[in-house]
């Protein structure tokens, strides 16, 4: 797969006495790396994993910009892990060049069984029993950048041709059709030379009961920064949605979710079978700890939204049945 630019990543795990789990348990980070392009994650098993006993295991595993992709590859991407005191400051640092490709349908992983020993934690680090804690921390660089799904480009040498866009509640909004029609697969049919949209350079949307003058405003600020505004109120965000929906963004869509609003949008979009749901779905499925770290949340879902609740305990017993 073509590269066009690539990334570093930071990912971060502290482990209180590692000694006092059992092997084979094991913690998740968040998940790094922009929506639509390649991820990473790291895992660690503060006791050890498989037949390793008394040290700890880590690994990197890295994600696919889409859950089904079946051939990819990305080549020598470096995953740096180290293992740094809390008392003392020291640190153990192990380094490994790994091309990652996909295997059985699971995401593939570079890391070190034995990445640090219980006996190194004490004589090197100066870790003792009690409440000791030691930072896991990984470096990931080389990971590419994936091209944009739909493939589009802005071609800038077009003659500039502003749109009109008719909203229903306020003036029209003028905007560069070349950015309009490299982003949206839908306004691209638009605004072809054989539509009336394209002579007349006026796209009418005044019938649409979603495209509120701020609405279509955030959704133009999107195509145009690729950014979504941080402080987006939750309403306008779902809003969005079906927006994104009928204008063909998926961009937009994804943009949206964070590891802090996932359940909440989750829970309102529940059994609508749309995209923004799948999308829930599987930052869940793909984050094996996200759930434990927004365990502040699952009080307010059991209690409004119980269906979801329950759909949440299957997707951990599915977990649980696959490890």
């Amino acid at each position: 797969m073509p590269r066009v630019s690539a990334s570093v990543e930071e990912l971060e795990l502290v482990v209180a006495s590692p000694w006092t789990y059992a092997p084979g348990e094991k913690l998740y980070s968040t998940i790094a790396g922009p929506l639509g392009g390649f991820r990473c994650q790291l895992t660690v098993y503060p006791a050890g994993k498989g037949e390793v006993r008394n040290a700890i295991s880590a690994y990197v595993r890295v994600l696919p910009p889409e859950k089904n992709m079946q051939e990819w590859e990305c080549e020598n991407v470096q995953c740096s892990i180290r293992v740094m005191s809390s008392i003392m400051g020291e640190e153990i640092l192990k380094i490994r060049t790994h091309t990652f490709t996909p295997r059985d349908g699971r995401p593939p992983k570079c890391g070190f069984h034995r990445l640090v020993t219980f006996q190194e934690l004490t004589h090197a680090l100066g870790l003792l029993d009690g409440d000791s804690k030691v930072r896991v921390r990984a470096s990931v660089s080389n990971l590419p950048f994936a091209k944009p799904r739909n493939g589009l480009q802005i071609d800038f040498s077009a003659e500039l041709k502003p749109v009109r866009i008719l909203v229903p509640d306020g003036p029209p909004l003028i905007f560069d059709q070349r950015i309009l029609v490299a982003r949206s697969e839908y306004f691209q049919k638009m605004l072809a030379a054989e539509c009336k949209e394209s002579s007349t350079g006026i796209v009418d949307l005044r019938q649409d009961a979603h495209a509120s003058h701020q609405r279509v405003s955030a959704m133009l600020s999107f195509l145009q920064t690729k950014c979504l505004d941080q402080d987006m109120d939750l309403e306008l965000a779902l809003a969005l949605q079906a927006m994104a929906d009928k204008f063909c963004l998926r961009d937009l869509r994804e943009d949206m979710l964070s590891e802090e609003n996932v359940l909440h949008i989750l829970s309102q979009v529940l059994d609508t079978g749309g995209d923004l749901e799948k999308l829930c779905w599987q930052m869940l499925q793909a984050d094996g700890g996200l759930l434990v770290r927004q365990e502040d949340q699952l009080d307010a879902v059991i209690q409004q939204t119980p269906a979801l609740a329950k759909k949440l305990i299957l997707l951990g017993k599915r977990k649980m049945q696959k490890t």
